[in-house]
């Protein structure tokens, strides 16, 4: 195999995957990148068989061919490499030679068929909503999830589907976020708890914007995240959601609207004071 990237291009694509590499695993072959050039375009993909992660990276194919690579070491040596093209070649005994003007790296990988591909999802069901929406309804409830594991279903997010409304909540025992955005379209009943981790991750590399869309597929096991030339593969948390409505009460002894703007501002300086 034989490829070239630009320097921008590639450390961009291993970003993306490097989201879904587990840091601890018995599996060896799940700490790399499957690099699959096998087609007429260049894939990559991390994988840890909960989170998947593939997208795929604008390049020159010269020879076909895939090879799986170390992710950390590939990660640090492409970030460190001048700023120009970069020339990645593989023999049969899966050895790689990444080479970028005087630097030369030779490291060795594994086989591209030992990997994990992500699992193959029937896509009969979507929904569609922008970037923007998605990013912003994560980052406003994502910090009310459980972090530990005592409570699987705390440390995910429950998707509420009904026809026109996507609601997104998430408590952790203290406190309960409950997001709502009205959808393009209509679309039948459908609830699904997923994992707080793959939330996090897609916010960081979702680009946000506000003209692109992003397709999510749902199963009984699984939810995909299509968007620009990524995919993102997540199982889900099985189980029932806790009852959120009867949590909250409509029967307060106080109500206090005001101004956002002040309340924040005010928040921020008092927190001046708080050890």
């Amino acid at each position: 195999m034989k490829l070239v990237f630009t320097k921008s291009n590639l450390n961009k694509a291993v970003g993306i995957v490097m989201k879904a590499v587990p840091t601890r695993t018995t599996m060896n072959i799940l700490e790399c990148i499957l690099i699959d050039a096998t087609t007429n375009e260049i894939k990559f993909t991390g994988n840890d068989m909960e989170l998947g992660i593939e997208t795929i990276v604008e390049g020159e194919i010269i020879e076909k061919g895939k090879i799986a690579i170390d992710a950390k070491l590939f990660s640090e040596i492409v970030r460190k490499l001048p700023d120009n093209d970069i020339t990645l070649t593989t023999d049969s005994n899966n050895n790689a030679l990444i080479t970028c003007e005087k630097s030369k790296f030779n490291i060795a990988g594994k086989s591209g068929d030992d990997f994990s591909y992500l699992p193959a999802i029937i896509k009969d069901k979507m929904i569609t909503l922008s970037q923007f929406q998605l990013k912003e309804v994560i980052n406003q409830t994502i910090f009310s999830i459980a972090i530990n594991d005592n409570n699987k279903m705390m440390t995910g997010e429950l998707f509420d589907i009904n026809g026109e409304e996507f609601k997104i909540v998430s408590l952790d025992g203290h406190r309960i976020s409950i997001r709502k955005i009205q959808l393009k379209n209509s679309y039948s009943p459908k609830k699904v708890v997923v994992p707080g981790k793959t939330l996090q991750e897609i916010s960081k590399i979702i680009p946000g914007s506000a003209d692109e869309d992003v397709v999510i597929y749902i199963t009984n096991n699984h939810i995909v995240f299509e968007f620009e030339n990524t995919t993102v593969v997540s199982r889900l948390i099985e189980g029932e959601y806790f009852k959120i409505d009867q949590m909250l009460s409509s029967d307060y002894d106080t109500k206090v609207r005001i101004n956002k703007r002040e309340l924040l501002d005010c928040i921020d300086r008092a927190t001046l004071l708080v050890k």
